[in-house]
Formats: structure tokens, C-alpha cells, sequence
């Protein structure tokens, strides 16, 4: 937090508080700075990576852009109403939030994020009903996807500061991840039974995005080591599921076109070094910059183990593809923050 004082003495003046019924509309940019647009690559990885895992190759596309927008929408939602929650916090501590300094208005911003959370479902259900395949799967992606707005609803409530956020941040995309693969097995022409490949991500991903959470707590503020090493152990076990994630799930070697006893471990392993790397850089030295650069490298890294998993499940050009999204996101994250 800046000092509330400039050079000369003089007090620095208060946020701008606004009547609910002022309505502000903002600009395009105003809206992917409260989005926090790079962070949406992460879930398009996340969507990419849950469908190839459980349909493989032969994508059906159209069901899938439909998913990726309902999955979009649920995730702009909640940080639409993050910063809703927040925002008598912001006034105090973020002053270059869109909807603190007045680009956005509250009751709009609010309007648009409930939106999205009710939109998303109605959405996993006409992509769902594009292909009449499988009636149980295509009423267990809708009930996943009521499920992840709810989840993304409680969280941004006065729940949020309590020690549980983590947990339902970190179920959020679980169910995310859940919901894209009840997608796939609703349209897919063989009748297929839940892949526990699937549940293992969704729980290594989850987990993961919890130890995040943690981490990040304070990341505005002086931030307690302890705190910092119970985020960064979190992720670390996260990164083990995934790692481990062709071996539990049971699945035939044959399935995976990674070793996944070497070959797949390390490369998760590798990409997971980098984490630790500079989680344990921000524990030793627990400035908010620093911090805050360990939160950003960790969400961005997202990007990289689902392009892993995507690898080993359907080869390099699906891998590679979803690693490219981390150029967009890196590029946009020069001018947007991601935390």
C-alpha cells in the first residue's frame, strides 16, 4: 500500500464514492482490467485439457466453443463480483480498481457478473442437447455447471474472508474441470464410463489453485512466512496428483503417448520447479512484489501443466497448442494485472 501522503505533506484525497445510481458503463478496457483478462487463458487451458483427456482427438468442436464460453462467463462472473465484494476494502487499498475510481459502476458491475453466473448453465445445456447421446451425462453436466455458479457465488460473499474461501476457490475450478468432461461424455457417440484420469486432474488442479489462494492471502500487505509455506506446500501437492495423474487413474500405459512412469513425471516436475522456485524466493524475502510475482507465475504455469497433460493424452500438437496460450496471456499481462 502506497503512503497516503505525497512529497510535500499534503493528504492524499479519498476514493470517489458514487451513488448506486450513477451508472458508469466503462470502456472495453475498463472491463478487461476488472476481468483480470489474462487469467482466462488459464481457463481456456483447463477446457482444452479436460476435453482431450476424456474425448481425445476427435473434438466435437462446436459442443467444445460452446463449453469454453460457459466456462468463460462463469470465471469473469466471479471476478466481476470479487471486486464487488470488495470493494469498500478497494477503497481503501486499491484505488486503481475500475470499479473504485468510478470507470465502472457497482450496481452495473454486479448486473453483469450475475448475468454471466446465470447465462453459463443455460449455455452447458444447449451445447449438451447439440447431440442427443448420452441422457445421464448431459443431466450431470448441467447439474455441474448450476454447481460451479453457486460454488462461484458463495465465494464472493462474506464467506470470502473466511479461512473456507481457499477450499471454494479451489473446488471452482475442480468443478470447472468436472463439468467440460461431463460435456464430453454427453455428446460422445460410445457410451464411456467417468474417467478417473478426469477426477484426478480436477482434484490436482483444485488443490493447486487452493495453495494459490492461500499464498496470495496477503499479497497486498506484509505477508506471513508461514502462510506463504502452507500456500506453496498445497501447490506442491497438486503438482504431485497431476504428476502422478497416468498412474493413478488406473488407465493402461498404452493410453498415455508419454511415459507416464519418466517421461511425464519429469516434464510436470520441471515445469513444477519453477513454482517452487519462486515461492520459496517470496518466502525468504515477503515483500508484496515479490509475492505477488510468485502468485502471477503460478496461475500463468497453469497454462503449462495442462498443455502436459494435453500431450500425454493426445499428442504434441494438442500440448503444444494450449502451451501457446501463454503468449497471449503474458502479452496482455503487461498491461492488465493478473492478482
Amino acid at each position: 500500500m502506497q503512503d497516503s501522503a505525497n512529497s510535500e505533506g499534503t493528504p492524499r484525497p479519498p476514493a470517489p464514492v458514487f451513488e448506486p445510481d450513477q451508472l458508469q458503463w466503462g470502456r472495453l478496457s475498463d472491463w478487461a482490467e476488472l476481468v483480470r483478462l489474462p487469467n482466462v487463458f488459464t481457463v481456456l487451458s483447463d477446457t482444452l485439457a479436460a476435453a482431450v483427456l476424456v474425448a481425445g482427438v476427435n473434438l466435437p468442436w462446436l459442443t467444445l466453443t460452446l463449453t469454453v464460453i460457459a466456462s468463460v462467463l462463469v470465471y469473469w462472473g466471479g471476478m466481476i463480483l470479487n471486486d464487488c465484494v470488495d470493494l469498500e476494502e478497494d477503497r481503501l487499498t486499491r484505488l486503481h480498481r475500475p470499479l473504485v475510481r468510478g470507470s465502472i459502476s457497482p450496481v452495473v458491475a454486479g448486473h453483469v457478473g450475475t448475468g454471466m453466473l446465470l447465462t453459463a448453465p443455460i449455455i452447458v445445456l444447449l451445447a449438451t442437447n447439440l447431440y442427443r447421446q448420452q441422457a445421464m451425462w448431459m443431466g450431470a453436466a448441467f447439474l455441474a455447471a448450476v454447481a460451479l455458479s453457486l460454488c462461484v457465488r458463495v465465494y464472493d460473499s462474506a464467506i470470502k474472508r473466511t479461512p473456507i474461501a481457499p477450499v471454494l476457490m479451489g473446488l471452482c475450478r475442480s468443478l470447472n474441470i468436472l463439468m467440460v468432461g461431463l460435456v464430453m461424455l454427453a455428446v460422445n457417440p460410445v457410451e464411456l464410463g467417468l474417467p478417473r484420469s478426469l477426477l484426478i486432474l480436477s482434484a490436482g488442479i483444485g488443490l493447486y489453485i487452493v495453495g494459490i489462494t492461500v499464498f496470495a492471502r496477503r499479497e497486498e500487505g506484509q505477508s506471513q512466512a508461514t502462510g506463504l509455506m502452507l500456500g506453496l506446500l498445497l501447490e506442491f501437492g497438486g503438482l504431485a496428483l497431476i504428476a502422478l495423474l497416468p498412474w493413478l487413474s488406473g488407465e493402461p500405459n498404452e493410453r498415455w503417448l508419454l511415459d507416464p512412469w519418466r517421461a511425464f513425471p519429469l516434464l510436470v516436475g520441471l515445469i513444477g520447479l519453477t513454482v517452487i522456485n519462486r515461492g520459496v524466493l517470496a518466502i525468504n524475502h515477503p515483500v508484496p512484489r515479490k509475492v505477488q510475482l510468485a502468485v502471477k507465475h503460478a496461475i500463468l504455469t497453469i497454462v503449462l501443466l495442462d498443455a502436459a497433460v494435453a500431450a500425454a493424452s493426445a499428442g504434441p500438437w494438442f500440448g503444444g497448442g494450449i502451451a501457446l496460450l501463454l503468449l497471449p496471456a503474458m502479452l496482455i499481462g503487461s498491461k492488465f494485472r493478473s492478482t
